[in-house]
């Protein structure tokens, strides 16, 4: 009877040092043998909800290969999680394979990057990724062969824009079997600096001209080669259950209100939101309370964690999905005050363009093209942007 007792309080106490150790690291959970000769990293805001499938996939995929994967998840909605993933260069989430952003599958390269519909990539690839790690790692051989005959195109793609793009791409390789996407998902900015450094995709999208305006003088790209593909709408969005009882843009001003999140003014949200605040003469008001993120995509977070009162960000980003075959639905942990006129602010709208020393000129201008088609306007639409050819 005694050593019973004993025996559960010892377990009481193990248990007590591991709740202890997780509270002390939370920015950081692992998983697997440290000494295993594979690594996956996963950098995920999971402070920010609805990232659970994050840690399912981890442990599946370690339980898949014991002893030879060491699984390290970094929750970069904490202070020491985000200084983790600026120091990898990462504006949104993603899966490092032996430090690694960018692995072959099946003969096409994948950036395992924000969720498996945004990013567009399955579990069963990222686990083929791991697995071929695997083999590399310990002695066999890669297998797999790229398909012969098929044109690849490159497309940097925003991680902002990742629901429709990936809905479009699907439509657009059922048409043409010849021609596969490859792409690259990432936050805006971190694209931009990609491009300024000398990578040179075939097709480029981004939302807002002022992200591509220093590109395009510097890549010799003319303003007649930027399309436009769709428009972007701005919200004003709150902590889920409006705490402060927002009803307008106005109540903003209003003493209960402590932070308002915005993007800065070199990307276009930023510039349009500080745009609508000064058009409703409401700027003189407010700057004070105003904090910036470094990402857009912060913003939401930043509201889902009551980090801030109020946030200004892109309509289409309040709706999102986590595995392929899911439609977008609203966003956990944020309530919708309004959305904002478009009258208040510059046009934001959603632009492609073929790059000019591109490989496959012909086939990225066919992709381009097709963006404007009514299957993929009506996707556009369905993510909550503005249709290109419905603006009056």
């Amino acid at each position: 009877m005694y050593s019973t007792k004993k025996s559960i309080m010892l377990v009481l106490s193990i248990l007590a040092f591991i709740a202890f150790s997780i509270s002390a690291q939370r920015w950081r959970l692992e998983f697997g043998d440290p000494k295993a000769k594979v690594k996956l990293e996963a950098l995920y805001p999971l402070g920010f909800g609805g990232h659970e499938w994050v840690v399912e996939y981890v442990k599946e995929i370690v339980k898949s290969f014991p002893g030879k994967v060491y699984a390290v998840i970094i929750d970069w909605s904490t202070e020491q999680g985000a200084k983790e993933l600026e120091k990898r260069g990462l504006g949104c989430g993603a899966f490092l394979i032996n430090g690694k952003r960018i692995v072959s599958v099946d003969g096409k390269q994948i950036e395992f990057v924000r969720t498996p519909l945004l990013g567009g990539w399955t579990k069963e690839q990222l686990k083929k990724a791991v697995a071929e790690e695997v083999k590399r790692a310990y002695g066999s051989e890669e297998t797999g062969r790229k398909k012969q005959g098929v044109k690849v195109l490159s497309v940097f793609v925003p991680c902002g824009v990742a629901g429709p793009y990936v809905d479009i791409k699907r439509m657009f390789e059922e048409r043409y079997k010849d021609i596969k996407l490859s792409e690259k998902i990432e936050n805006v900015l971190v694209l931009a600096k990609r491009l300024s450094a000398g990578e040179t995709p075939d097709v480029y999208i981004s939302v807002g001209e002022r992200e591509v305006s220093e590109i395009a003088k510097k890549r010799g790209i003319k303003g007649g080669d930027i399309v436009k593909v769709a428009r972007s709408r701005l919200s004003l969005i709150v902590p889920k259950g409006n705490p402060k009882g927002l009803k307008s843009l106005s109540d903003i001003a209003s003493k209960h209100v402590g932070t308002i999140a915005l993007a800065r003014e070199n990307t276009s949200i930023g510039y349009c939101s500080k745009q609508v605040l000064e058009r409703l003469g409401l700027w003189g008001k407010v700057k004070g309370k105003i904090v910036y993120a470094k990402f857009p995509v912060e913003l939401k977070g930043w509201i889902q964690q009551h980090r801030v009162d109020a946030a200004i960000v892109y309509h289409p980003c309040l709706y999102e999905a986590h595995e392929i075959g899911q439609r977008p639905k609203f966003a956990e942990g944020v309530s919708l005050v309004c959305v904002i006129p478009s009258e208040l602010h510059d046009e934001i709208p959603v632009v492609a363009f073929v790059m000019p020393n591109s490989r496959n000129a012909a086939y990225a201008k066919k992709f381009v093209s097709f963006m404007l088609t009514d299957a993929a306007q009506k996707a556009f639409e369905e993510w909550k942007f503005e249709p290109i050819k419905r603006r009056k």
